[in-house]
């Protein structure tokens, strides 16, 4: 007897050679069952539905192929059409919503065999019989598999590519498969597969996995056409809800068909629940496993007697199948009940097991290189409570440490200065020992706004599709001014409105502003921050939806840190290893009480990692075009350094915070020698010892101030003039940078414009304040020493003259001179005549800011001087003061000056030019300050 090869199917022979069922007779049929309605802003229905039709084609081209060489094996001749060999035709009434044929292009109804280059091309055609329902997942399909095609895949690979995601874990689908040509072509409601002659291969026995397609697609179309009928028309949910179904029972009937004919187990009816349950969840974004879940209690059971319906008529027509979906059909009696108590305690399992987390902040979250982060903290605590979480996000270092660079040539005025958002610094490493296991993603930049982030968030939600956001944000909109505590508060609300346009399920843990240590000049900070915290407080459970709820974070109660002391933290606001603890546990408190995730949430630890300050490595000066440059190799995670300096033989050291290993001194005189040393400081965090001290003469090549500066105050600014620098190296003068430094408001800090001109108008200065002026010449080496001006008092016009001059002599040559000033007065002169030699008063552009003055160097003896004071606005200035002098002594031999002369560093420079000069120094682009910045 000749050898027939036959494949079990539920213990019925099937002969492969003849095509049919060995105990029946009868031949394979392709007809599948019942099929769904249209849905529109499906993201769910899209995933399935798309990925398990592009599944159906693959197996019913590759199917029809198969069957045709095994025809051609038997003892009957082969066509000489191919495409004729396994044709269904589409004649007759076929059961079902849908129809199927299969065959060769010319055999094809008219509108559609032009679709075809040849006669003999094989066409695949699946009618949905003018229901419009589905004409929307049909116009995807061809429109996803076309950018498919115009990237270099076959329609084979680019079905492959989407089934691949749609399994549900009973028997996952393999790499690699066959493949094929084709193209997808969209009619009326009418889905067109046309595959050239020849375009079509398979592997061996590839055909009999592949047939599952068949089914899958038919489940997938009776299984979302139920679930769509249990939704009101339009429903926002239901599109999403019912592409995961859909999708998720297909995917099963799929997987189980090709584990039988791979001879793996088949699990059992509890198995299916568990994994068709997590598929749909899975498939839909958090905020809609209510609406699954709902659906489940009121529309699971009918579903599945739907798809059992349609798993028996189906064995009808495709006999050689039958028992193997009369098994299928058999297994799910009962099953509706299963898969919605699976789907309700899986999505509340969600709440124990998020999967993604977006964490979003702003320095106090990102930290800077060394730092451990309480972001590795909470991940330390997630692992700690065996949840598999994946922190998602655009970013993954900390700060990085600041380049060291020349001092950045002044921007001209009009010159964007607005830094770009795209390009943060977030390639800092970690502390050394920070897990490299440690999942690093993150939403988190330094000086980052609550106003920046709600217009980038939705970008990131979108792509990242987050569970879960973890806002610390809100410090510094109120810490530079950006807003007020209401405005901060809308700014948290639009933020989480426009993330969850991008995801409408997603959830948020909302943290409040830590207090930081007292700033001068910023009285308002605390009470804002307080004001702040209260309102967020009280709105975010007004906030929350069913499907998005929002919880709070207590990072100013659980954070260590207040006007007086802050202990959390290294400068007063920035976390130190014991603050990242902190912070990490107000998250992991909210987590596990509000959300139910994870089982306990651990005390802090009783000590925590010191951060190290190894010294600096041997700095090095030497003298540059600028003035002197000192540099030293970096300290792995120092927070900055401290730069000391002085001019060789003085006694007093100058300190100097600096952010990176570079230190410029810049405002200097041709022939100083000047001597610095460096130490690491991590502030509260420890410093390390000095260094060696290292020196360099400075003969800069920079250009003198210009000349002649005249200041003129207006309602709301400053109007600057002056004459071009002249002398050496003014030859090649680029700009002039105006500075002003509002000396009536704590804290503030230089700001600067340059022009190519000789005049500049200030604008937006405050009235009411004084404000300090110096131009700087800049030639194409760099800026050199400042030129001081006349201060201003913004709004105020001509000052009155002072009153009540008095007059105390200090020594024979020194006095000291107190007056009542005046409010309207930016600055004072003072007037002198020297009476022993004759002459008239006379005054130098030496302003006092105080109402005081030390007048030295008064030979041959104080008693030989009147003085006078006048008051200044800038170019303005008032009458004189009544006129001081002391009572000539007894006669005397009059006092002689020293030989040596006037000391150099008696020279006068205004105090409002040392000041700037002190705060330019501090200015420094390497330099740091006392920054409120989070």
């Amino acid at each position: 007897m000749k050898h027939v090869p036959r494949l079990l199917l539920f213990d019925v022979p099937y002969d492969v050679m003849s095509g049919k069922d060995v105990l029946t007779g009868m031949p394979t049929v392709c007809t599948p069952g019942k099929r769904p309605g249209k849905t529109r802003k499906r993201p769910g229905a899209r995933h399935f539905a798309h990925r398990h039709l592009l599944t159906f084609f693959v197996a019913l081209a590759l199917l029809c192929v198969a069957a045709t060489e095994s025809a051609a094996r038997g003892p009957a001749a082969a066509p000489a059409r191919p495409c004729a060999l396994h044709a269904s035709g589409g004649g007759g009434d076929q059961e079902g919503a849908v129809a199927l044929s299969i065959g060769c292009a010319n055999e094809a109804r008219g509108e559609l065999r032009g679709l075809a280059k040849s006669d003999d091309d094989l066409m695949v055609v699946l009618d949905f019989k003018g229901d419009k329902r589905v004409h929307d997942h049909i116009e995807d399909v061809v429109e996803e598999t076309g950018a498919d095609r115009s990237a270099g895949m076959s329609l084979g690979e680019s079905f492959t590519k989407r089934a691949r995601d749609n399994s549900v874990g009973i028997y996952p689908p393999t790499e690699g498969g066959a493949d094929f040509e084709g193209e997808l072509f969209v009619v009326d409601n009418t889905l067109v597969l046309v595959s050239p002659a020849g375009g079509v291969s398979t592997e061996a026995n590839v055909w009999q996995k592949l047939a599952a397609g068949i089914v899958s697609l038919a489940v997938l179309i009776v299984s979302t056409a139920a679930c769509l009928a249990a939704f009101n028309v339009g429903a926002p949910a239901a599109a999403p809800v019912c592409g995961a179904v859909g999708g998720a029972l297909s995917g099963l009937v799929s997987e189980l068909m090709n584990a039988y004919f791979d001879g793996r187990s088949l699990q059992d009816g509890d198995v299916w629940a568990e994994a068709v349950a997590m598929g749909i969840l899975g498939a839909v974004s958090g905020g809609l496993g209510g609406a699954v879940v709902k659906w489940a209690a009121e529309g699971a059971g009918s579903l599945v007697t739907e798809v059992q319906t349609s798993l028996r008529n189906l064995a009808t027509r495709l006999t050689n199948w039958g028992n193997v979906l009369t098994f299928m059909a058999g297994r799910l009696e009962g099953w509706g009940p299963r898969l919605s108590e699976a789907l309700a305690r899986l999505q509340e399992g969600i709440r124990d097991t998020p999967k993604k987390v977006m964490v979003v902040g702003d320095s106090m979250t990102q930290g800077a290189e060394g730092d451990w982060t309480w972001r590795y903290r909470l991940w330390q605590w997630f692992r700690s409570q065996h949840i598999d979480v994946d922190f998602v996000g655009p970013y993954k270092g900390t700060k990085n440490p600041v380049a060291p660079a020349a001092p950045a040539r002044p921007p001209l005025q009009g010159e964007n200065q607005e830094s770009s958002l795209d390009d943060p610094p977030v390639s800092g490493a970690y502390a050394a020992g920070v897990s490299p296991d440690f999942d690093r993603d993150h939403f988190a930049v330094w000086g980052r706004q609550v106003a920046q982030d709600k217009k980038l968030i939705g970008k990131m939600v979108a792509q990242y599709q987050p569970d879960l956001v973890l806002v610390g944000l809100g410090f510094n909109d109120m810490g530079w001014f950006v807003s007020g505590a209401d405005g901060t508060l809308n700014s948290m609300k639009d933020l989480i409105e426009n993330a969850r346009d991008a995801k409408p399920g997603v959830r948020f843990a909302v943290a409040n502003v830590p207090q930081r240590s007292f700033i001068g000049g910023r009285e308002d900070l605390p009470v804002t921050t307080a004001d702040y915290n209260d309102k967020l407080g009280k709105a975010v459970s007004s906030w929350s939806t069913p499907a998005s709820w929002v919880e709070l974070v207590d990072w100013a109660g659980a954070y260590d840190c207040g006007a007086a002391r802050c202990p959390a933290s290294y400068d007063g606001l920035h976390p130190n290893a014991r603050g990242e603890f902190q912070i990490a546990r107000a998250f992991a408190l909210t987590l596990h009480q509000r959300f139910g995730i994870g089982t306990h949430v651990p005390d802090l630890p009783a000590s925590v990692p010191a951060r190290p300050a190894p010294a600096v490595p041997g700095p090095v000066a030497e003298s540059v075009p600028t003035g002197i440059k000192v540099t030293w190799r970096p300290v792995f995670g120092a927070r900055g350094y401290t730069v000391r300096n002085r001019l060789v033989g003085s006694g007093t050291w100058q300190e100097i915070p600096v952010s990176t290993n570079r230190f410029d001194t810049t405002w200097t005189a041709d022939g100083l020698n000047w001597e610095y040393q460096v130490r690491t400081d991590n502030a509260d965090d420890g410093r390390s010892e000095w260094s060696a001290t290292v020196s360099a003469v400075a003969h800069p090549k920079t250009a003198a101030p210009p000349e002649k500066i005249v200041t003129r105050a207006t309602a709301t600014g400053v109007d600057v003039s002056w004459q071009p620098a002249k002398g050496p190296y003014s030859e090649h003068v680029d700009r002039y940078e105006v500075i002003t430094w509002d000396r009536d408001s704590p804290g503030a800090f230089l700001e600067s414009k340059a022009v190519r001109g000789t005049s500049l108008h200030v604008g937006g200065l405050k009235p009411g304040h004084r404000y300090l002026v110096a131009v700087v010449t800049w030639n194409d080496v760099g800026g050199g020493l400042p030129g001081g001006a006349r201060p201003v008092n913004i709004g105020a016009g001509t000052p009155p003259a002072p009153t009540d001059l008095t007059i105390r002599s200090v020594d024979p040559v020194s006095v000291h001179l107190n007056w009542k000033g005046s409010k309207e007065a930016a600055g004072y002169r003072v007037w002198v005549r020297n009476n022993y030699t004759g002459g008239g008063f006379s005054a130098d552009e030496y302003i006092s800011e105080t109402t005081g003055r030390d007048i030295t160097f008064l030979f041959p003896g104080n008693w030989n001087f009147d003085f006078c004071v006048t008051a200044v606005n800038g170019s303005l200035e008032s009458g004189r003061s009544n006129c001081v002098a002391l009572q000539k002594p007894p006669p005397t031999d009059p006092i002689e000056p020293p030989s040596t002369g006037k000391p150099k560093e008696a020279v006068g420079l205004s105090p409002g030019l040392k000041k700037l000069m002190r705060l330019r120094t501090q200015s420094d682009p390497n330099a740091t300050a006392a920054l409120p910045m989070g």
